[in-house]
């Protein structure tokens, strides 16, 4: 397990609304093809996709630990856990909200 600790408390994305874009429609891709798991946990949320999706779950919180750093991320192959105090834990399960008619519920 890889864990990369939130450097800071201020609660902003650093992403242009190009970068912002086209992260959103990586992260719709890999929820509509390969999410297994969305469940809240204390302070945010963890992800589960299959394990052929591993690699794009990696690139993609390599974006976000760079513009998001107020999250903490636990990595851990297919599986993230994405977590923040106070107001942070809103944040991040409204950031990653999906349909959930694309998770099968």
């Amino acid at each position: 397990m890889e864990i990369y600790r939130a450097t800071s408390d201020t609660i902003v994305c650093t992403l242009s609304t190009e970068e912002l874009r086209d992260t959103g429609s990586a992260w719709a891709k890999l929820f509509r093809t390969a999410l297994l798991v969305q469940e809240e946990i204390p302070g945010g949320l963890r992800l589960v996709v299959n394990d052929g999706s591993a690699e794009a779950l990696r690139q993609l919180i390599e974006i976000e630990r760079d513009c998001c750093r107020w999250i903490t991320f636990e990595l851990d192959g297919p599986a993230v856990s994405m977590t923040a105090d106070g107001a942070g834990a809103a944040t991040i399960r409204a950031m990653w909200a999906i349909d959930p008619s694309l998770n099968g519920e």
